[in-house]
């Protein structure tokens, strides 16, 4: 089977394997057939709780849920994702990752925040208004922000973290911090080089950047390396 290469486009993969309009398919996971056309078309609303119910109903191998790799129904004879990892994938497209569509925005409503989109990452701290890095300043609703005024934005041009919803082409919204926990999505930086991925500590302190696609292997962060976190990502940003 052709890889599916969206969250979205494999649960529409499901539906028309098992022959099942939106509406019948939502029914059997709890769902209206909107919210499951919204979900077929990368829009949001796909959730922990929404993966769960579709591996539940239907026999579907969890890692190509995921990721695309592999058959798509579960085999007896093929290991597939642990309990664990299956229930950490999924929590991270739930908890860690928000997208948000950019419908049209009125340009005076005082409700929009200005942010600068940087053409590369820039150290932690509040962003220089002066920069001649900056491409352009971004009207984004001012409740994106969360109150937080060191909020910059940078455009994803890799694949890496395409399992938990962060595209190609999306924008990221990322608050510039020096320091994250283990499990947060950060902006690091690797002797000179920017780049996006889930960060993991381990119960010894052991620190290694986790990408989201099983194409690429984690990082495992050394002393000899120059290391250093440069913001926490809080959104991606998705134009339709």
């Amino acid at each position: 089977m052709e890889q599916a290469c969206t969250l979205g486009t494999r649960i529409k993969t499901v539906r028309d394997h098992f022959g099942l309009r939106q509406e019948e398919f939502g029914e059997k996971i709890g769902l209206s057939g909107n919210r499951i056309s919204e979900i077929e078309n990368d829009k949001g609303g796909t959730n922990a709780s929404v993966l769960i119910a579709v591996c539940r109903e239907f026999p579907l191998n969890p890692e190509w849920l995921l990721s695309g790799e592999g058959s798509m129904l579960k085999k007896p004879e093929e290991s597939t994702l642990s309990p664990d990892e299956f229930s950490r994938r999924i929590n991270l497209l739930e908890q860690q990752m928000q997208q948000f569509v950019i419908n049209a925005i009125e340009p005076d409503s005082p409700a929009l925040a200005k942010v600068p989109l940087f053409s590369y990452a820039i150290p932690a701290g509040i962003p220089d208004p002066a920069s001649s890095e900056i491409e352009e300043y971004l009207d984004m609703p001012a409740s994106w922000a969360q109150g937080k005024k060191n909020i910059y934005a940078l455009k994803v041009n890799g694949d890496s973290m395409i399992d938990i919803g962060i595209m190609p082409g999306d924008i990221l919204l990322v608050e510039s911090r020096k320091t994250a926990r283990d499990s947060q999505v950060v902006v690091g930086c690797i002797n000179g080089e920017v780049t996006v991925k889930t960060l993991s500590i381990n119960s010894e302190g052991t620190i290694s950047l986790i990408p989201e696609n099983k194409r690429y292997a984690p990082i495992a962060i050394n002393p000899d390396m120059e290391f250093s976190i440069q913001g926490v990502v809080m959104a991606a940003v998705r134009h339709y």
